[in-house]
Formats: C-alpha cells, sequence, structure tokens
C-alpha cells in the first residue's frame, strides 16, 4: 500500500521472524553468539528465554540459516503436554518413518538415526520452540534422550526455545539433573533507547529505503509506546507508515506515530508501555524536529549527481555532507557517519552539531568514553547556542547515565535544570536518580577505574571461553 510512496522494496515492518532482518543490538549479538558458541562446543543444551516479541524465532531463524550445512535439523514449532510422548514426533521432525511403531521401537530407530550421522561427520540439533509448554515430564524426556550420545563425541544436541516460563520450569523442583547439562543460556531483553532508533532505520534500509523515513522523535516515541519490543515496534512502525502516506508525509513524524498509536491503544488488544497522550512532545522537542525533518525532506529533493561523489570540483557543501551523515547515522551505519562528521568538526557553523551527532554515534556503538569527549568538545565552542548547550549537557548526561555514573548525570541535569526547566525528561531523571545516589552512586562515580577493570575482566572472560 505505501511501499511505492516511500520507494520501499518491501515492507520494513513485516511480523514474519525475517531473519534476513535482523538487527542484532548489543543484547541481539550477545545471544546469537553464545548459541553459536553452543553450537560449535558440543552443548548437550543450549536455551535462550524472553518475553513474546523480543525475538527470539528471528534468532533461531538466523542460526538454522547458517547452520544447515553442518547440522542435520530437526524443528519442533508447537510443542505442548497434550501431544503425549515426544518420540514420534522428534522422529518425524527428521523425516524418519514413525508409522506402527512404538515409541521404544522409535527410541532405537533415532539412536541408529544418530550413529549414522555420527559416521556421516554430521551432528544432529533438535530445536524446540515456545518450549515452555512441554512440562516437565517431556523436559525429563528429552534428558533421558541425551543420553543416546556416546560419551566420546556428542552428535545430539538439543536447543529450546521459549518465554520466562521456560526458566520457571528448569528452575523447579526435580529439574536439578536437566539444569545441569544446560552449558549455555540467555535471557533476552528488549531493545534499548538507542538501539530502538537504530532497529528502526535498519529494517528501512533492508527494505530498499534510500533515507531515513523516521524523525529521531518519532523513533523515541515509538520506544516509549512499546517498551523497544521488535514484535511491538513493528506493529506500531506498519501503523504509522500506513498513516504517513494518508497524510502524504515525506517523513514519520512524532504526531504520526502517536496518531496511529491513539487508534491502536483504542482498537488493538495489547496496551502499549505508555499512554499516547501522556507523552505529547515539547514545544522545543516539536522545533527540533522540524529542522531535522526540513533537513531530510531536503536531502531527499536533492538530484541525485553521481558526478558530485567523483568530481572534486563538486564536493558537497558542509549541510549536504551533514544531512548526510545524519541519514547514515539513522540508517545504522554508524563508521560510515563518523567519518562524515570527522570532515566538519573544524567547520565553525557545523562543526559543534557534528561533535554532537558524532557522540551519538559513538554511544551507539558502545564507545562510552570517546562519546564523552565528543560531547566536552561541543560543549568547550564558543561559538554555541544557549539551546545547543542544553542539548549537548542531556546527552552528556544520558551517556554518564549508560555508564552507570549516576552522580554526574545528576549534577548535569540539575545544571540543565537551573538553565532550563522544562528541557525534556530532566525532572524525571532527576527524580529517578536522586533517590538512588548517595552512597552506591557516589563510589561508583568516584570510582570509575575499578568499574573500567570489571568491564575489562568480564571482556577477557567472555573472550576466553569463547
Amino acid at each position: 500500500m505505501y511501499e511505492a510512496y516511500y520507494r520501499l522494496q518491501i515492507k520494513p515492518f513485516t511480523l514474519l521472524p525475517d531473519p534476513g532482518f535482523l538487527f542484532l543490538g548489543t543484547k541481539h549479538k550477545m545471544a546469537l553468539s553464545l548459541l553459536e558458541y553452543g553450537l560449535v562446543n558440543g552443548s548437550a543444551f543450549i536455551v535462550i528465554t524472553g518475553h513474546p516479541g523480543t525475538g527470539k524465532t528471528t534468532l533461531l531463524n538466523r542460526l538454522l540459516e547458517q547452520s544447515r550445512h553442518q547440522w542435520t535439523i530437526g524443528l519442533l514449532a508447537n510443542t505442548h503436554e497434550g501431544l503425549g510422548g515426544l518420540m514420534p514426533w522428534i522422529t518425524a521432525s527428521f523425516g524418519l518413518d514413525t508409522k506402527g511403531k512404538s515409541e521404544v521401537e522409535l527410541y532405537h530407530e533415532f539412536g541408529r538415526f544418530l550413529e549414522g550421522e555420527q559416521a556421516a561427520g554430521r551432528r544432529v540439533l533438535l530445536v524446540l520452540d515456545e518450549a515452555q509448554n512441554v512440562g516437565s515430564v517431556m523436559l525429563e524426556e528429552l534428558r533421558l534422550l541425551s543420553n543416546l550420545n556416546d560419551g566420546r563425541r556428542r552428535s545430539l544436541q538439543i536447543l529450546l526455545s521459549g518465554q520466562p516460563a521456560l526458566r520457571d520450569l528448569l528452575e523447579g523442583p526435580g529439574m536439578e539433573q536437566f539444569a545441569q547439562r544446560i552449558a549455555v543460556e540467555y535471557a533476552l531483553e528488549p531493545l534499548a533507547e538507542e538501539e530502538t532508533i537504530a532497529y528502526i532505520a535498519h529494517r528501512v534500509h533492508i527494505a530498499g529505503g534510500r533515507r531515513p523515513l523516521f524523525s529521531r522523535l518519532a523513533c523515541l516515541k515509538v520506544f516509549a509506546l512499546t517498551g523497544g519490543v521488535p514484535r511491538l515496534i513493528n506493529q506500531l512502525c506498519d501503523h504509522a507508515l500506513v498513516y504517513g502516506y494518508a497524510a502524504q508525509a515525506e517523513t514519520i513524524t512524532a504526531q504520526v506515530v502517536l496518531d496511529a498509536a491513539r487508534v491502536r491503544d483504542k482498537n488493538g488488544f495489547l496496551p502499549f508501555r505508555a499512554v499516547p497522550d501522556t507523552i505529547e512532545p515539547g514545544q522545543r522537542e516539536l522545533e527540533a524536529e522540524a529542522e531535522e525533518v526540513a533537513a531530510l525532506n531536503s536531502a531527499q529533493s536533492e538530484p541525485n549527481n553521481s558526478s558530485s561523489v567523483t568530481n572534486p570540483a563538486s564536493a558537497p557543501d558542509p549541510a549536504s555532507l551533514y544531512r548526510k551523515a545524519l541519514s547514515l547515522k539513522q540508517a545504522g551505519e554508524f563508521s560510515q557517519a563518523l567519518a562524515l562528521l570527522d570532515r566538519l568538526t573544524d567547520d565553525g557553523v557545523w562543526g559543534i552539531k557534528a561533535f554532537g551527532q558524532k557522540g551519538l554515534c559513538l554511544k551507539a556503538i558502545g564507545r562510552y568514553e570517546d562519546a564523552l569527549a565528543a560531547f566536552r568538545t561541543a560543549l568547550d565552542r564558543p561559538s554555541g547556542s544557549a539551546q545547543d548547550q542544553v542539548s549537548l549537557r542531556y546527552l552528556y548526561a544520558r551517556t554518564l547515565e549508560s555508564m552507570g555514573r549516576s552522580q554526574e548525570a545528576v549534577e548535569c541535569y540539575r545544571t540543565i535544570s537551573r538553565e532550563s526547566r522544562q528541557y525534556r525528561d530532566v525532572a524525571l531523571r532527576l527524580g529517578q536518580l536522586t533517590p538512588s545516589t548517595p552512597l552506591d552512586a557516589v563510589a561508583m562515580a568516584s570510582s570509575p577505574t575499578w568499574l573500567q577493570s570489571l568491564v575489562r575482566s568480564c571482556s577477557q572472560l567472555l573472550r576466553s571461553t569463547s
């Protein structure tokens, strides 16, 4: 419906768990790495849990897509206690004949199947999706099935994916022997705020979008409404594109998102994490968004002259470079965006904005100290307006929060509050941080070297186990 208008090849926010759209944010990247680690190292049981819509099935599809040439794979996607015994379903998932055979016969046939695969140099992977539905009896059946491995080489591996109820089941009475065999487990969480912004841009880019379709403020409202749950993000963004198409809007703004959310909130079955009417943007947010949208729409209307890329005489002006960098950042192409922003940092007009966007890019890829340095440099520039100073100080404080340096963030927020009392969510953030700052946050802020050494130790541990 809206694909042609927005020059998309396919719908970017389909609800299907398409691995081609997989966005590897911090949590999803870690989950995929651990799943791959468990497979490569022959773990008997691998477990991934997460609330509905967090992307477990999409991760599994990517994993299976990558692994088909190395493993013989059987998939049970709709398991529940009403299935009876698991053996007929397991053997059928690998294409074995189950007709007229008893559970015992199927068990022995599956053992012979494993021996044949092992002789051929192949491993066997059994995947149970929505595994929270199987119950303790079937989990015990799986544990006994893992005994078919011969003790020297593990030809059978079992991967369980399910909602948090699966974790509760595995922690329940009588499950100790099963839990001891789980070598790799991970609880998948929703996307963070910056990851949500990059996620939306990533899916638009994969769908063939030539530029960002959602303003940054629109993405922030999507996060506030969905809590970073990918499935809810997809639903809301798809509706927003329909509304944007109906209004012939070139860019999806926060107002378009909120309009779509109000209708869905009224008629949908699942509530949002926030009531749309309670997160209306303020005047300054709308003004900043209008400036961004104007830049995006201006970049869209410029003729596509390929000679300007190769001919130094027709190199883009600073404004065009900034718009290009902004588009790359929105699409999650942070390295390319940083390269363009570095070319603008000495510019008298665009330098401060470039440093601010550079800080956001560095924060998005986890380089927090470098992000702080970029924000500090911009704050030290004498040419910045009062509004620029407040915006940069806010970004600086949010980065400090991400690093666990709460007391320093509080001081920044207090400075902002004195200069601009109603700026964004400063009052809310002060209310959240102030009660927790007396001892623990002060100790954290006063000893960053301890925190850094802990992070380094954890990183070294992860590398040593991979």
